[in-house]
């Protein structure tokens, strides 16, 4: 009281209107620094979410198309060595396996049975072991050691990439002898047309999706954008079996514009409010910090946990595990959802997602764990299972859930859902392992005609 009777004729209206206006003008260009530097982390939050989401669809329909070569191998081990009928069984599958430009075994490494055979003469008879010592490259070879080349440019013309899965084969001894190579041909970009990566940029970001040529060493763009990528580039690796592949997005806009700034320093001082704006910027600072971590670990969509979570949560679980608990890991495939895409929309389909997502939320058990991985792909992953006399209950329960029936805006949708299922310890120790097994096996169920669950055999 003293020190404001003392400076009261000092600190007039004049100079308090002074100071105000001043400290306003402070603490206004302060908050707009941060607010343009948090809008910006978000933005490359945004991308890299975004950018890992998509990397992460492309190894799976990259993966997708190379099991082919497992199915091949299958029917090479069943038939001792030879494949009875091979252009028709590989007619049959090629439409399976999107961007799979042809499929062929090769017996000793040289291609002898390939489909299509009229556009792919030009590989008939070719030598993987051409100018190389035969013997020696065969002893280096380790048995289900699948090995992915690409990009190049392929001897039919196009760019595109190889799959070859080594086949090992027993002798009337028992000893294990190389047989040679099942092999798909993939087209490059045909094979990832079902990411559909030119969407990013009607999301507001320029991509390239690009290779190192194994042959040449030189980087080879497989898709772009027709915007260049600016700055704060966002690069993520590819996993595909050694190959080096990484996927670059980048924002095609500022994160904010100068009339946007002047707008918010103009509304600081018509405030005028010192401490609710230090208030608003602690509380807009710790909102943007959480949507931060909730753009990394959690889809937009349904708000289910992502892969990047799933695989943190399934690590979890395994380190925390009872030893005489069961986990189980659940791979879910909507059955049909494209046509629900093409015959309501899209909108529909994004609700349907977010009804299916609650049912199955409601249906698991609070220790359980679900999480959406693709676009109808989820893994449900049931822990701390006492028996497994209870999982074949367990996933009827699940697969009835998903075909009851819908009604979406007056839209009468039936869905179902092909799920396979993997025991830790029986079918893998590996969340990468299990999570493989499992998907393989929800696409047998799928090939069995849908509908249904499959637990992968022990000899998975």
């Amino acid at each position: 009281m003293v020190f404001v009777k003392k400076y009261a004729k000092v600190l007039n209206k004049r100079n308090i209107s002074i100071l105000v206006f001043v400290l306003c003008c402070i603490f206004g260009v302060l908050i707009c620094s941060k607010i343009k530097h948090a809008e910006t982390e978000a933005r490359i939050a945004h991308a890299n979410q975004i950018a890992n989401t998509y990397a992460s669809s492309i190894e799976e329909t990259i993966h997708h198309s190379l099991s082919s070569t497992n199915t091949l191998a299958v029917m090479v081990h069943q038939n001792k060595g030879t494949v009875a009928n091979f252009s028709k069984l590989a007619k049959y599958m090629l439409p399976m396996y999107n961007g799979a430009y042809a499929l062929s075994i090769a017996p000793d490494g040289i291609m002898q049975q390939i489909e299509p055979p009229l556009q792919n003469k030009g590989v008939e008879n070719h030598d993987f072991f051409e100018g190389k010592d035969r013997v020696k490259e065969i002893q280096n070879i380790k048995e289900g050691d699948l090995q992915f080349l690409g990009p190049f440019k392929l001897i039919q013309g196009p760019q595109g990439a190889v799959g070859r899965l080594p086949v090992f084969l027993k002798k009337e001894d028992g000893t294990r002898y190389f047989w040679g190579y099942t092999v798909v041909t993939l087209q490059l970009p045909n094979a990832i047309e079902d990411v559909q990566l030119n969407n990013l940029v009607q999301n507001g970001y320029a991509y390239e999706l690009s290779g190192i040529n194994p042959f040449t060493k030189q980087k080879e763009v497989i898709d772009a954008s027709k915007e260049p990528l600016t700055e704060n580039v966002i690069s993520v690796p590819i996993q595909l079996h050694g190959a080096d592949w990484s996927l670059k997005v980048s924002s095609l806009h500022m994160p904010t514009s100068l009339l946007k700034i002047v707008s918010i320093f103009l509304v600081i001082i018509l405030v005028a409010g010192l401490v609710t704006w230090l208030t608003y910027l602690v509380l807009t600072m710790s909102k943007q910090r959480e949507q931060l971590n909730s753009i990394a670990m959690f889809d937009p969509l349904t708000n289910l946990p992502n892969r990047r979570l799933l695989n943190i949560k399934l690590e979890d679980f395994i380190r925390d595990k009872d030893a005489s608990d069961y986990i189980v890991v659940c791979y879910l495939d909507l059955d049909g959802f494209k046509y629900v895409n093409d015959a309501f929309g899209h909108e529909i389909g994004d609700e349907l997602l977010k009804v299916i997502s609650k049912k199955l939320l409601e249906t698991i058990k609070k220790h359980d764990f679900i999480s959406r991985v693709g676009g109808d792909e989820f893994v449900i992953v049931l822990n701390q299972l006492q028996s497994l006399e209870q999982l074949d209950k367990i996933l009827k329960r699940i697969v009835d859930v998903v075909r009851e029936q819908v009604v979406i805006s007056d839209n009468v949708i039936n869905i179902s859902v092909s799920l396979g299922a993997a025991i830790y310890k029986i079918h893998g120790d590996e969340p990468e392992n299990l999570l493989r097994i499992a998907d393989q096996t929800m696409y047998q169920a799928k090939k069995s005609g849908k509908n249904r669950f499959y637990i992968a055999q022990e000899n998975a």
